[in-house]
């Protein structure tokens, strides 16, 4: 498989300052830029079921998190880790960040979340937002419900100490996970997309 599992997950996780790779997208406008690239090379050969424009509007959500969340909070580089790739039946994408993380966004607004693996919970189930007062919090239940409505959907999402796994998948990622052999820990967010396409 080409997309580098190991090498995002060493990115994201890594406790002292990192280098800029050329995965990396510094500002939201680069991210935009390769995500119409990648929709515009998707759509040239098109797949069932609207998988390309699916899938790109959860790297699309995904990606935009990064920004709109880690505004002066970032470790050290700012930006997204932002990765996909097509393999016989399989598309594949990582979007990460060095950010601040859900626990620490979300405790903004709800201090009366315990650790991460609550406030994961929160941000895939519960409209909040750690951008409040703004009536935000819909994204993370949007790509949830993408990912869920379909058997040949799955994402694995980890922030903190804390991850989950969501589609009929799960049993494919955490494979792919577990072949890292690590416990993944990282401030910010990792999440590894898959869509099979028949």
């Amino acid at each position: 498989m080409s997309i580098n599992i190991q090498k995002a997950l060493d990115w994201f996780q890594q406790e002292k300052p990192v280098e800029s790779e050329e995965t990396i997208c510094p500002s939201r406008d680069i991210f935009q830029g390769r995500l119409d690239h990648m929709l515009r090379w998707l759509l040239k050969n098109p797949h069932p079921e609207a998988a390309d424009t699916l899938f790109t509007a959860i790297l699309g959500e995904l990606g935009n998190n990064c920004f709109d969340h880690n505004l002066g909070q970032w470790r050290d580089l700012a930006g997204c880790w932002f990765e996909y790739h097509v393999e016989a039946n399989n598309l594949w994408s990582i979007v990460a960040d060095r950010g601040q993380g859900v626990f620490s966004s979300l405790s903004q607004v709800l201090p009366t979340i315990k650790d991460d693996k609550e406030a994961l919970e929160i941000a895939f189930h519960k409209k909040i937002s750690g951008r409040s007062p703004e009536k935000r919090g819909n994204g993370l239940k949007f790509v949830r419900s993408v990912i869920n409505g379909n058997e040949k959907r799955g994402l694995f999402f980890a922030s903190g100490g804390a991850f989950r796994i969501f589609g009929c998948l799960k049993k494919e990622l955490k494979k792919m996970i577990e072949t890292t052999s690590q416990k993944i820990t990282g401030k910010g967010t990792f999440a590894l997309v898959l869509f099979k396409l028949s």
